[in-house]
């Protein structure tokens, strides 16, 4: 996997440490019904969402923070998507824009020493393969 992937993967992941789709619950959930895979992916993405919450010891005003960042980030993105004026690069462009934006003000939320501890996680995730 491409480290862009990852880190854009990963930046999604942390913005919604607490809960996983806002907005779209009932729609993810319809969705999951018919795709398997896409159930699990998304179970899996909670539990990384969860362990990450808990290594990093977040507190509950640092998790709605990070939840509002993750609701804002999708809206970004779908509006992104939607957008038929856009050329494919365009759309790339912007999508990996809204994506650093988002991963910015996340760290924002996390105190240096958590920021640290994240740096560490990453180091050792990506050391991996």
């Amino acid at each position: 996997m491409k480290t862009s992937t990852r880190i854009a993967l990963l930046a999604v992941g942390l913005a919604a440490v607490a809960l996983p789709f806002l907005g779209a619950a009932d729609t993810t959930a319809e969705i999951a019904v018919k795709h398997p895979r896409l159930h699990a992916w998304l179970a899996h993405r909670a539990a990384i969402r969860h362990h990450l919450a808990q290594k990093l010891g977040l507190s509950a005003d640092q998790v709605a923070q990070l939840k509002a960042t993750r609701a804002q980030t999708v809206a970004a993105l779908k509006a992104i998507r939607a957008d038929t004026s856009l050329t494919h690069e365009q759309k790339k462009t912007q999508f990996r824009a809204a994506i650093q934006t988002a991963r910015q003000s996340m760290l924002a939320v996390l105190t240096p020493d958590q920021q640290a501890q994240l740096r560490a996680l990453r180091t050792r995730w990506f050391a991996r393969g």
